[in-house]
């Protein structure tokens, strides 16, 4: 004996179906809700005026000397290049220099007591 599915049942799976998807769109629109909140959440420090002010704050002089650099390379990179060589070589020597003038500075900043007779 065979069962034939009766119209009734097929109105039944039809019902269940829908309620099904009606569930799951649900559950996808809280889904993406709390994802929503969730990225605001983990971006919050780095939108707005906190984001701008950092790299404004960070960045502003070297963007300025980048955008000179490629502004003078652009416009005149005969006399650039060499200009370019000569500030690394200088940049090489004031940065094995440097820590001899920081001690010196130290030394001489130190307050020394009067001698005493």
């Amino acid at each position: 004996m065979t069962t034939h599915p009766t119209k009734l049942s097929h109105v039944h799976t039809a019902a269940s179906l829908a309620q099904r998807r009606d569930a799951l769109l649900a559950e996808c629109a809280l889904q993406r809700l709390a994802l929503g909140v969730q990225t605001r959440q983990l971006l919050e420090p780095l939108t707005g005026g906190n984001l701008r002010h950092t790299l404004a704050t960070r960045f502003k002089i070297p963007l300025m000397i980048g955008g000179a650099a490629l502004g003078l390379l652009l416009v005149r990179p005969q006399r650039f290049l060499p200009l370019l060589r000569a500030s690394g070589a200088l940049l090489k020597h004031a940065t094995t220099a440097l820590p001899v003038v920081l001690a010196l500075a130290q030394r001489f900043s130190k307050k020394q007591p009067p001698l005493e007779k």
